[in-house]
């Protein structure tokens, strides 16, 4: 599996995952200007695309993962495990944030098993179903 940056002709296959994941385009536009400002990523396993994540350094000033999505078809494979430790790598300050709904188990234990640890609830974002975020402070590389 290689994990690079995205590029324009990877365009539709990200867009194509999301929508088979979420089960809309809504985020088309979005991830088309992650793409144009290189805070997009790909999981790519011979010549396929089989994941992606978007981040930036959005929260609070801290580096943050805003989207991680594999195609169902290739999860528990390690893509989200790589994309992840492609992020942290890349990282430009000193904690990376991330969060999911309360209703998401399976991203919630994602980001236990790779050190991310519960940091606060938002609650009205989605009726109903609360934000956990999570944070993972990183190597004393950084000084913020």
């Amino acid at each position: 599996m290689n994990i690079e940056r995205a590029a324009a002709e990877h365009i539709p296959s990200i867009c194509e995952i999301d929508s088979l994941v979420i089960g809309s385009r809504s985020r088309e536009q979005q991830l088309t200007e992650a793409v144009a400002k290189q805070q997009c990523i790909v999981a790519i396993e011979k010549e396929t695309i089989i994941g992606f994540a978007v981040f930036d350094a959005s929260f609070f000033g801290y580096d943050y993962l805003s989207l991680l999505i594999v195609n169902p078809s290739f999860r528990r494979k390690g893509a989200a495990r790589a994309l992840i430790q492609y992020i942290e790598s890349h990282c430009t300050t000193a904690k990376l944030f991330t969060s999911t709904n309360e209703s998401n188990a399976t991203m919630q234990r994602v980001c236990e098993s790779v050190g991310f640890e519960r940091s606060g609830i938002i609650e009205n974002l989605d009726d109903g179903d609360p934000e956990w975020i999570y944070f993972k402070p990183l190597p004393t590389r950084f000084s913020d």
